[in-house]
């Protein structure tokens, strides 16, 4: 599974996670991050970019607590 993901990341912009609990960081691909955001846009009916839009809040693989988008310059 793992495999396919870097595969289907490659050329993908990504955006940086980051868990305040454990300190766990990592780059999340931005096709999952537009799967994770469809039920809000379902719910809203409002479509708006990723940049603007309020980024989902997952959960750490590490110690699941919750795994937050990191706004860097870069993103």
């Amino acid at each position: 599974m793992l495999k396919e993901l870097d595969e289907l990341s490659i050329g993908q912009k990504f955006y940086d996670y980051e868990c305040k609990s454990c300190g766990f960081t990592k780059g999340i691909p931005e096709f999952l991050i537009e799967e994770f955001m469809q039920d809000s846009i379902f719910e809203t009916g409002a479509i708006a970019p990723l940049e603007e839009a309020i980024m989902p809040k997952l959960i750490c693989p590490n110690c699941r607590a919750k795994f937050e988008y990191k706004k860097t310059d870069n993103h």
